[in-house]
């Protein structure tokens, strides 16, 4: 692994399912010293509410690396079990908030400039009408908290094959919503436009980025069929930078890639991509 490979370049690596098996402040650092000093993290903490030590922890793990939080995901619960967000859950408002102003507070404290709120599944005991009314409420209100840090808000679908409940899986009502965000004065709402979720998903991949340029913030990759690194499976990544760059978009990509179980050859599969696959750096 060559350091400065990555470097403020237009791609960060996602710690947490890259390098699952460090914990972030670590994570941050190993990626750092194999070039990657942009990265994303879904919820670090162990509950809604941390400690400030906990924010100024990774806060001086990124300073110390010289590395930039690009992307945080709020708090999505109990994700090995299978849950995939609590933004439409009814019963979890305060718990979805509490992550929200949290998040809005890291990303205060790092300088992260996008926040992703996953949506979560469809629940027993309330209708898709009333969850989508939760989600709605709590999107605004995280829009304005994050407008006080900096920041923007990102919705992203996820696809059925490997997220059979989940709620929000089409791209366009993803879009619709965000029309709606921003007719409410949200006008910090965007689409997380994931890739590998267009591809299982059967959806065609390249007229999607045309569709959807206009509200798409973030873009992350992976591979078919299993989600792991990008370029190794059954996806043409040229074909996608093309197209992306054809619509404008000058924002950064995500490697949100299932990691190996030795961090050393997930990291290297990423750095691999990155060389076979350069763009220019970001204007954002």
């Amino acid at each position: 692994m060559t350091a400065g490979t990555a470097s403020r370049g237009r791609y960060a690596l996602n710690l947490s399912l890259c390098l699952s098996g460090l914990p972030a402040v670590d994570a941050i650092g190993f990626a750092a010293r194999a070039g990657f000093d942009q990265v994303e993290l879904w919820w670090p903490f162990t509950d809604a509410r941390p400690v400030d030590a906990q924010i100024a922890g990774l806060r001086a793990a990124l300073l110390a690396n010289d590395s930039r939080l690009v992307c945080l995901n709020i708090d999505a619960g109990d994700t090995k079990a299978g849950e995939r967000g609590l933004l439409s859950a009814p019963g979890q408002v305060d718990r979805c908030r509490a992550s929200v102003m949290t998040a809005a507070r890291t990303a205060e404290a790092t300088g992260c400039r996008l926040l992703n709120l996953p949506y979560g599944n469809r629940l027993p005991g309330h209708t898709p009408g009333q969850q989508h009314r939760t989600a709605r409420e709590n999107l605004l209100f995280a829009a304005a908290e994050a407008r006080r840090a900096g920041a923007s808000i990102l919705i992203e679908p996820l696809n059925t094959a490997d997220n059979p409940r989940c709620l929000l899986t089409d791209l366009a009502q993803a879009a619709e919503l965000v029309a709606d965000l921003r007719h409410a004065g949200a006008d910090n709402a965007g689409i997380l436009l994931d890739i590998y979720h267009l591809a299982r998903g059967h959806q065609d991949v390249e007229a999607a980025i045309v569709r959807h340029a206009p509200d798409t913030l973030h873009v992350q990759f992976a591979d078919l069929p299993d989600r792991r690194s990008p370029g190794t499976g059954e996806l043409d990544f040229t074909a996608v930078h093309r197209t992306l760059a054809r619509t404008g978009y000058r924002g950064l990509v995500g490697l949100e890639f299932i990691g190996d179980r030795d961090p050393y050859k997930a990291v290297a599969l990423a750095l691999d991509f990155v060389r076979r696959h350069p763009v220019p750096p970001s204007t954002e």
